[in-house]
């Protein structure tokens, strides 16, 4: 798994559970999974006090 595959889970999350428990368990589950270079991203949504809205933030600052 690299943090294109951890960023589209969190999406994904984002837009099935529309909360911010249900993003923070997803963000939990991939953390475990991306090399520890790639991890600085997936735990500053994990200690966000709204990771819902930080990760609708992330999906409007993606390149196309």
């Amino acid at each position: 798994m690299n943090l294109t595959h951890a960023t589209l889970v969190l999406l994904l999350a984002a837009e099935i559970h529309g909360t911010d428990e249900g993003v923070r368990a997803a963000a939990k589950n991939v953390v475990k999974k991306l090399p520890r270079s790639q991890r600085d991203l997936i735990y500053l949504v994990i200690d966000s006090k709204q990771p819902l809205q930080m990760v609708w933030q992330i999906a409007l600052n993606l390149d196309a």
